[in-house]
């Protein structure tokens, strides 16, 4: 099966009382589908059609979903450690299989939840990430990096300063409209949609609403359509205009890597380091664990805390007082 297949059960109109794999089959696609946002519920899916696709069972057969246990789980985990998965990556996967069998309790599942904590124990995860943070003079360079001669530069410089300025998810600016960007009790915002459909409203820095406007007169958006699109020929670099289309977070990347490399920092640095980098600098700066929350669109505060880095604590390491 191809890593990219994404299986959802159907849902059906009537469910035999006897009829097990029915019933199953009704509520993975019911835990399937309570999120509205389509990236987390393909995500769920790829997840869950890998651990089938691991467990051997027959595509489709959700009645198989009974029989496995603990050790099932356990065995999974160690494959995807094997197989070179980060720790993250494979606690996240953990947590959707654990996820759907708490849900299919209110499907009458009477068992145990084989992928609960007590049963198998999640890889340890750093306190502090494995996302590689970036210092503000390295921020700093990025910003600076693309050009200002061409539109496709244009279109880079403000797109970088939303992800430095705003903190957003690589997803959360690629679904950016045009529309969501507007005026709101004297500032300029950026209406975003993030994870689980949730809204939240981001004042934007006046360095980003000069690089916004900069590349909303030069693109000549109109008032609707995605805030950033792709280029339609390489080439011209953005002078024979823009697709109406959004970048996708894998264009994004590339040109975030683009520039990383250009600048020679960290190969590490992905779209995400933007991210670990405002929570840190702003949290640095004074800003207020409850404020940074809600600027990041985190249900829990823990999460926040994850993203922010201690720049000092490898300065005051024990290793550089050692003299022998």
């Amino acid at each position: 099966m191809n890593e990219d297949t994404v299986i959802i059960p159907e849902p059906i109109k009537a469910i035999a009382v006897n009829d097990p794999s029915a019933i199953l089959s009704e509520a993975v696609s019911a835990w399937l589908t309570r999120s509205s946002s389509h990236e987390t519920r393909s995500g769920y899916a790829r997840d869950l059609n890998q651990f089938i696709e691991f467990m051997e069972f027959k595509k489709g057969d959700w009645s198989k979903l009974s029989e496995v246990r603990p050790g099932h789980v356990a065995a999974w985990r160690d494959k995807l450690l094997a197989n070179g998965l980060t720790n993250s990556a494979v606690v996240r996967k953990l947590s959707v299989i654990r996820s759907l069998f708490g849900y299919l309790k209110a499907y009458g599942y009477t068992g145990a939840n084989p992928a609960d904590t007590a049963y198998v124990a999640a890889p340890a995860v750093p306190r502090d990430g494995k996302t590689v943070g970036l210092t503000p003079e390295e921020c700093r360079l990025l910003l600076d990096a693309p050009a200002l001669k061409t539109p496709e530069g244009i279109r880079d410089r403000s797109l970088l300063a939303v992800l430095a300025f705003t903190g957003c998810r690589v997803g959360e600016v690629c679904r950016l409209r045009v529309q969501d960007y507007k005026a709101s009790e004297g500032h300029k915002i950026l209406e975003v949609r993030g994870k689980g459909g949730k809204e939240r409203r981001v004042p934007l820095h006046a360095e980003a609403v000069e690089r916004l406007e900069a590349w909303l007169k030069t693109a000549k958006l109109e008032n609707s359509g995605p805030l950033f699109r792709p280029v339609k020929t390489s080439r011209g670099h953005g002078k024979k205009g823009f697709l109406d289309q959004p970048l996708t977070r894998r264009a994004v990347q590339y040109l975030v890597s683009r520039y990383v490399a250009r600048l020679g920092l960290d190969a590490n640095v992905t779209v995400h380091s933007f991210r670990v980098t405002a929570l840190t600098t702003a949290r640095e700066r004074g800003a207020d664990l409850v404020d940074l929350q809600d600027y990041a669109g985190h249900s829990d505060p823990r999460t926040t805390l994850a993203y922010i880095r201690n720049r000092d604590r490898l300065s005051r390491s024990p290793a550089y007082v050692l003299k022998y």
